[in-house]
């Protein structure tokens, strides 16, 4: 399974932190929508992982990272 693919599909060319949060949390809830469909739900969960750590590069390169890093980790949290 590939990122590319996923963030293709949400219509960015170049990701912000934000927009890859969001792709990821989407993902992760969508794997809360497929009990059961182990596979399914096993795919959408690496995917969210790929973004999520995705997101915290880009946070890297923020003006500053450790806000934009915090901002990650809670929203992650939060959707948990």
């Amino acid at each position: 399974m590939e990122l590319e693919s996923w963030i293709d599909v949400s219509g960015f060319t170049e990701p912000s932190t934000h927009d890859l949060m969001r792709v990821a949390l989407d993902a992760l809830q969508q794997a809360r929508l497929c009990p059961g469909r182990i596979r399914d739900s096993a795919f959408q969960l690496l995917a969210a992982d790929a973004l999520i750590t995705y997101a915290c590069e880009s946070a890297l390169d923020a003006e500053d990272p450790d806000l934009v890093l915090g901002i990650v980790i809670q929203k992650a949290v939060a959707s948990s």
